[in-house]
This record gives structure tokens, sequence and C-alpha cells, in this order.
């Protein structure tokens, strides 16, 4: 196991642990310059070096994530194997008869249950990083908790194929409902697990803090900044690559339709095959942090003693001890008493350091706390959107293909808006702060909801046979077609670039301390999951004529959303700077 070096290059005096002066340059302890105060006016800042083992494990997510996204694919696979039946004429495996309109199906448990099934899963994979995180600082360690929980998703592609056999869907389509059942549940603790961790050690391999002077071979002086190596290096290449990654369900919707939900399924079980060897095949370049006890834990129990004096039955004293904030002090190990002096808390194990890197971690993930606005929005291109694609004119199209531009408008966005975009515009002295992109990636959320809108009242008055009740009829689809449903994946992607890991993640991570990683991880994912639950309770209106204000009511809430994140966190970029150098300083 290799051993951490958390200090390996840290900023000056007004940061520096360590360094000293050769020649009347300022030096860090591994002989990297440290930037003057002339420097950092003046010099461009960049990303540093992504470490070997840092790719290793991003290939590791490449795999899961065209496991997982083969189940978001599933999720477009789930509705059209639960909600529709085996096609007449068809190959009894789902597959649809060639140059049929009929599309791929097989258990015939209809559309609320399909979406009901699939908002489930999404939220039972978001809500399982909790367990992941704690099992992870309490137990086994990041690592051996990926490792463990690699195994657990490969049983559940195993059961996922098993009750997608052909003979299974003829002859017991009860059985293979409750082995699907079963399958999701297994593949939902693994990847919550997978999901908790693989981020934090990814980030873990890059072991430097603060700015140095680095000469480029054309000579030419940069800073290189480690503040900006997590956003440009880690985000955007490990969203990127499994962006990529998600691209597997190009081939595995074909499956679905030419062959049969069997095939689609199996593919990426192979596929996922890649995780267990790549992390085997690395396990010794690793840096490993070992189980230092649950963070996740303890910090419960500390929120539960800050926050103990805030709760109030009375709505009056409520607001005024929000407004107040948390007694901190009441969760520290040792009591202050001007006459006693200082009494120890003996039954609490935390010292009050970790108090304060609760508070800073709290203070750095307030940021999260109106996504579930945004993820509504989201949720919509893995459900209704799929199922609107359906009673269109799709031709030779898959109608769970289009989801696929999500993805590929992601990875061409990133490059221009993220990678060129924003470091040409950081040359000429002009940043985009992180909760300005955010606040417009809730309007482009937004914007895609009102297209869907658009587009699902134009279906229903339009010369659609079915009218207002497509996804009940089988009378025939709209003479529209279904790439016109384009601008809203396209407008989702370019939101989730705004909002999701590239801006959301980073800007929560670089700013909570190193031991608080897991946390921050656990209640970002913990968004998705109270959206999925708002999914979840709104799958009645999932159903024509209703999704029309379903998709309305997304728009709105994402646009509130969009103008209450600025209001109320607006000010949080002017000390954006602050908050880094604080971090920094501490780790």
């Amino acid at each position: 196991m290799k051993e951490e070096n958390p200090e390996k290059a840290l900023v000056n005096e007004k940061g520096t642990v360590g360094s000293t002066e050769e020649g009347g340059v300022v030096v860090n302890e591994d002989g990297s310059e440290v930037p003057t105060e002339e420097e950092l006016r003046t010099l461009v800042r960049v990303a540093d070096e992504i470490p070997l083992p840092a790719m290793l494990i991003v290939l590791c997510e490449f795999a899961e994530r065209f496991s997982y996204c083969e189940s978001i694919f599933i999720f477009d696979a789930f509705r059209n194997f639960i909600e529709r039946p085996l096609p007449l004429g068809g190959n009894g495996a789902g597959s649809p008869p060639k140059n049929s309109i009929l599309k791929p199906g097989a258990l015939d448990q209809g559309i609320q249950t399909a979406v009901a099934v699939t908002t489930f899963f999404s939220f039972w994979a978001y809500i399982m990083p909790i367990f992941g995180a704690i099992m992870a600082d309490q137990y086994w360690g990041r690592f051996k908790t990926i490792a463990i929980f690699t195994a657990i998703v490969g049983l559940g592609h195993v059961v996922l194929v098993a009750c997608s056999v052909p003979s299974l869907l003829q002859n017991n389509p009860s059985g293979a409902f409750a082995g699907f059942m079963v399958s999701i549940l297994i593949i939902g603790i693994g990847t919550g697990g997978i999901k908790a961790n693989v981020s934090p050690l990814v980030a873990e391999q890059y072991t430097k803090h603060g700015q140095w002077v680095r000469t480029n071979k054309d000579g030419k002086r940069v800073i290189v900044d480690s503040n900006l190596t997590i956003p440009f290096t880690f985000v955007v290449r490990f969203y990127l690559l499994i962006n990529v990654g998600s691209l597997g369900s190009l081939a595995t919707v074909e499956c679905e339709k030419l062959v049969g939900f069997w095939l689609a399924y199996l593919i990426p079980t192979i596929v996922y095959l890649l995780l267990p060897i790549v992390l085997y095949l690395g396990r010794n370049r690793y840096v490993k942090t070992p189980a230092k006890g649950s963070v996740v834990l303890e910090s419960v129990k500390v929120f539960r003693l800050a926050y103990r004096s805030v709760w109030s039955l009375n709505p009056l004293i409520l607001w005024k001890n929000l407004e107040k904030g948390p007694d901190w002090d009441a969760a520290r190990p040792t009591i202050d008493d001007e006459t006693k002096g200082s009494t120890l808390k003996k039954w609490i194990t935390w010292d009050s350091q970790f108090v304060d890197e609760i508070r800073r971690t709290l203070f750095a993930c307030k940021v999260f706390l109106l996504y579930p606005l945004f993820w509504i929005s989201y949720n919509q291109m893995t459900s209704n959107l799929t199922n609107q694609a359906g009673y269109m004119d799709t031709g030779n199209t898959p109608n769970d293909l289009l989801n696929n531009l999500d993805p590929i408008a992601i990875i061409i966005i990133i490059p221009i808006m993220v990678i060129y975009l924003t470091h040409s515009l950081r040359r000429v002295g002009i940043v985009v702060r992180p909760i300005q992109r955010i606040t417009l990636g809730f309007f482009f959320a937004s914007a895609a909801m009102v297209y869907a809108a658009v587009l699902q009242a134009s279906i229903s008055k339009g010369d659609s046979p079915c009218g207002k009740f497509g996804n009940e009829c089988a009378e025939g689809v709209a003479p529209i077609n279904v790439w016109v449903q384009a601008p809203a994946y396209i407008l989702i992607g370019t939101a989730e670039v705004g909002i999701h890991f590239i801006t959301g993640l980073e800007y929560a991570y670089t700013k909570a301390p190193l031991r608080m990683k897991s946390v921050v991880f656990a209640l970002y994912f913990l968004t998705t999951a109270v959206s999925n639950a708002i999914s979840l309770a709104l799958a009645p209106v999932s159903v024509d004529p209703f999704v029309l204000y379903n998709y309305v009511g997304c728009a709105g809430a994402s646009f509130i959303g969009g103008v209450l994140f600025y209001w109320l966190f607006r000010n949080f970029d002017k000390a954006e700077d602050e908050i880094n150098s604080e971090s920094t300083r501490r780790e």
C-alpha cells in the first residue's frame, strides 16, 4: 500500500508548510518553486497532470457506467420490458416483427407500474451510497468496498439476464417480474456502494495541494494549481469518459429491438467483467486510505447535538433558531465554564477540529439544497420522454435510442464549454463562477421541459389517431418524427454539464475537508434520491392526458429552483477563493 503525502506541495507563508529558501527562491519540500505575490497576479494558472492510478480507476468507472447506463438504457428497456406485452408475431424474446410499428415488450404491466419501478430503481441506487460510504469508512476502506460491491453488482446482472430468457417470459411472466425486481435490488445496492467511493478514490490518487511554479518546454512559466486539477482534470475527464461508457446503449437498444431483452442485458454484463480485472491489475498502484471509523455516522451525531437547540414545534421559534444557526459548541468534546474551566465529555469520540470540518462541509453542501428541483426535470429523460417517443413516428429508430443524445451532447459540450471556453475566458481575466454555472443549469433544464410540454401538446392536438391517449391506444402513432425530441435531450445535456459533476460536485468537493469527502458524495447522491421519491409520487400523472401538466410542473419547478438558487447563494462566488485557501491550509 502506498503512503499518502497530503502536504507534498503547499502554497507559501500565507500557506506553506515546510518551505525553504534557496538562492532567493522559496521552494517546497519536494523542490517545487513557490509563486511570489507578483506571479500569483500575472501568471496563468493550469491544472496538474492526472496520475496513472487515477486513470485506472476512471477506466473502472467506464465499465461500471457502461453497465449501469445500460441500466439507464435498462431504464428505457425496463419501461419497455415492464410496460408492454410480448409483441404479436415477435420472436418470443421481446423483439417485435421486422418492419412493424410495435415496440419491444415482455411483461405487460402498464405505464404506471413501469414508471414507478424504474423510478424506484433510481431512488434505490442513489440512497445506497450512504450505506456504501459507511461501510468504506467504518470497516473496509474505499478500495476493498468497491471490490466487494463490484461482485454484488455482477450477481445482480446474472439474475437480470436469467429472468429475461425467452422461455421464462413466455411461460412464467410473473416469475420473470419477481426475478427482475430481485435483480434491480441487488444492482442498486452494489451500484450505491461503488458510487459513494469511486470518485473519492480517484481524487485520493492525487496527493498534492496548493500552488507551485512550473516552466514548460517552451520556456513559459505557469502556476500549477491543485484547485484546478480536480474540476478540470479529474472531474472533466472522469465525467467525459463515463458518458462515453453510457453510449454502449447504442448497441443494446438495437439488440432489444432485433434480438430480445436477454442479449440487451447480456452485453453490459460482459463489459462489466472489465471492472474486477482492472481493479486486480492496479491493486498495488493505488493510494489506499484505511478505514478509520464512520465519518458519516459521527457526522449525524454532530448534527444532532448542534441542532438540538434549534428544533421547536413553534414555527416562529423554529424560524428564529434557524436564522441564528446551530450551536456547534454543544457538539464539541469539551465544555468551557468560566468558574470550573474546561470539562471533557468522555462519551464523545471526535475532536473539536472534526466539528469545525462538519461546519465547513455543511456550508459547502448548502448548494445541494435545491438540486432535487433540477433532478425531477432530468428524470423525465429516463421516464416520460421515452414513453412520449413510443407514440411518435419512430420509423426504424428504437423509441429508447434518443436517450443517447444526452451523453452525446455532454461529450461535445464538455470540451467546448468547460475546457476551451472556460480556460480561454480565464486567460483574459473573465471567470464564470460555479454558482453562475449551476444557475444556468437550472434554466436549461426548465427550457427542456418547456420544449417537451409544447411537443406533447402538439402530439395531442395534431393528427394523432389516439388524441390525448397515445399511451393507451393501439390505433397508430402521431405523424411527428421522433427526432423532433432531440432538442429536449440536448438541453438536458447542457444543463447537466453546468449542474452535475462538472460544477456541483466540483464546488462542494474542493471546499470540504479531506476526511469529509465521503459525506459530500453521500449528501450529493441523497438529492437524487429525494428527487426520485418526488418522481415516484408523480407516477400517477405520467399517463395521458395528465403527462402534459407533468412537463409544465417540472419546467416551473426547475425555473423557480434556478431563481431561488441564485438568490440564496449568489454571494458564495465572492468568497470562493477564500474558502479554497482555507481548505488548502487545513489539509
